[in-house]
């Protein structure tokens, strides 16, 4: 199997995708969450594969669309990272003052740039998290011992009750603040309910009654 990053251009949209050469007869277009990912057979020719891309053009503006309204961050210079949803400058540099805020190392790859910009956001940002932390145990009247913010894929929150252990995503620094809420308060919850009984729910609900509201705002892509 081959995977190609590979961009064509259509009026004002580049149309990222990725395409996959693999053994089957049909080229297919499918768009999970919002990428769009082309397969096809090893002797495609890329007119047959662009054809495919034109028949779906509606579908995929949508798609691109959609990224642009809810992209989180911006690498260029200046680029942008969104914190609690507002718009804040940052910069990407090859030699950054590491000390400096709101200033992240380029890469030649854009997931090693993101991967360190999260790892310095979650030194950036840890006070926020334990701050707003630190506000709803009292609120709850619990306790935990450890607090990690670091970047994860798949999950917004971890509890360990039996190590008295939460660990957050610093990706969570992009919502509104509602929805760092929302992860804490069910995180904090682990701590009496292990599981997602409805005894787990009701206690989310008894602190916020508007949770399904704020979870909603997490299941946007990021």
């Amino acid at each position: 199997m081959l995977k190609i990053r590979k961009v064509l251009n259509y009026k004002a949209y580049p149309i990222e995708y990725d395409l996959i050469f693999k053994e089957q007869k049909y080229i297919r277009l499918k768009i999970v969450d919002d990428n769009i990912i082309v397969s096809a057979p090893v002797q495609a020719q890329d007119w047959e594969i662009e054809h495919l891309i034109y028949k779906n053009i509606n579908r995929i503006i949508k798609v691109i669309e959609f990224r642009e309204q809810n992209k989180k961050f911006e690498i260029s210079n200046p680029g942008f990272v969104k914190i609690f949803d507002k718009k804040v400058t940052v910069y990407f540099r090859l030699e950054p003052d590491e000390k400096m805020k709101d200033t992240y190392k380029l890469y030649d790859r854009d997931e090693l740039t993101i991967k360190h910009m999260y790892k310095k956001m979650s030194l950036e940002y840890y006070d926020v998290f334990l701050q707003r932390i630190n506000m709803w145990k009292e609120v709850m009247g619990l306790d935990f011992k450890n607090l990690t913010v670091k970047e994860m894929k798949g999950k917004w929150g971890i509890c360990y009750p039996d190590k008295s252990k939460i660990v957050l995503n610093i990706r969570l620094i992009h919502y509104p603040m509602v929805a760092m809420d929302y992860v804490i308060v069910h995180e904090l919850s682990h701590l009496v309910h292990k599981n997602h009984s409805r005894s787990f729910w009701n206690h989310v609900q008894k602190f916020l009654p508007n949770y399904k509201d704020y979870s909603n705002l997490l299941k946007v892509a990021i």
